[in-house]
């Protein structure tokens, strides 16, 4: 095993490679997943799929992280957990995943190892193997994850367009909690459930085949904020929203949170946590009458016609804040 202190640069690009392989035989044989080809090879040769689902994103030093803040694990594993979350708001699970990988010269092996630990760990925890990647240099970290899904014969993916006046809104998980734990985090509160929510979000394995066979009509990720996620999705549905505060998932620990942080006005910024927080990689999905929601989602509002886009909060207009990717936080 190459020595943990030695730096890539020292280790050079077929040592880095080795390490982010983690385990498994060579790329050509079988594994017992269907691929022809695996890791290792110029590329992988993936086994027949009815539906393919394939997304990419990328985690960005000092844009999407701070690595005083982040363990190199934990920026593994996020990176696959953001786009494993795409993946499962098509209605569909996550099979495999390919990782590129850029990090300064001076980054040793043992950081390599950590980040691979992350990588194949999360993509583990969601069912998908790794099937190859790249690695080059550059002055800071980027992770660049590609995931890929499939679903059944006949199955019909779950879009973002396809939200229809009367469905009800509803979704996973508790919004906010990656928010308030940045916050918490830039505070000078570096540790706590919050905050490692924020680092390695959980992503909710199995609910999208769930809210797709219970007979969604529409269905996302919460990446971006709720509302602006939501807003997203009525524009493209041509429709609009209302939500209600009383039937918001609040956790508890964004009151306590706002409490150790000292805000002024602490209802008002859990619920701001709640709406805009983002990064929460929950699935928000609209659901007909009649259809069966899944225990995991928690109704919140519902679809109805008017201006496309427009988000309304126990009936008042509510503006999108949230992340936007070209601008960055609202």
């Amino acid at each position: 095993m190459t020595d943990p202190a030695v730096t890539v640069s020292e280790a050079g690009e077929a040592a880095v490679l080795e390490v982010l392989r983690g385990p498994g035989g060579p790329a050509g044989v079988d594994r017992g997943d269907g691929d022809l080809v695996g890791n290792g090879d110029d590329a992988a040769v993936l086994g027949a799929a009815s539906a393919t689902v394939v997304t990419t994103d990328m985690l960005v030093q000092d844009t999407h992280f701070r690595l005083d803040l982040t363990s190199w694990s934990e920026i593994g594993r996020r990176a696959v957990a953001q786009n494993v979350s795409d993946v499962l708001a098509m209605g569909a699970d996550c099979t495999r995943v390919v990782v590129a990988v850029a990090v300064p010269p001076g980054t040793t092996m043992g950081q390599i190892a950590d980040l691979a630990d992350g990588i194949h760990g999360e993509a583990a925890r969601s069912g998908a193997v790794v099937v190859g990647g790249d690695f080059t240099s550059a002055t800071v970290v980027v992770v660049g994850v590609t995931a890929i899904g499939s679903l059944p014969p006949g199955a019909r993916p779950l879009r973002i367009d396809t939200a229809r006046p009367g469905d009800r809104i509803a979704l996973t998980g508790d919004p906010g909690r990656s928010a308030a734990g940045l916050a918490l985090m830039l505070a000078g509160h570096p540790d706590g459930t919050l905050q490692r929510t924020h680092r390695v979000p959980v992503t909710p394995v199995g609910s999208g085949t769930a809210a797709r066979l219970g007979g969604a009509n529409a269905l996302t990720d919460v990446s971006d904020g709720l509302v602006r996620d939501l807003s997203g999705m009525m524009r493209a549905s041509g429709t609009a929203a209302d939500l209600t505060t009383a039937t918001l998932p609040v956790d508890p620990l964004l009151d306590e949170a706002a409490v150790t942080l000292g805000t002024v006005g602490r209802a008002a910024r859990v619920l701001d946590w709640v709406l805009d927080g983002g990064e929460d990689h929950g699935l928000l999905g609209t659901f007909p009458a009649g259809a069966t929601i899944p225990p995991e989602f928690t109704v919140i509002g519902v679809v109805r016609e008017g201006r496309p886009g427009e988000v309304t909060l126990d009936g008042v207009p509510r503006v999108p804040g949230g992340w936007d990717s070209a601008r960055g936080p609202n």
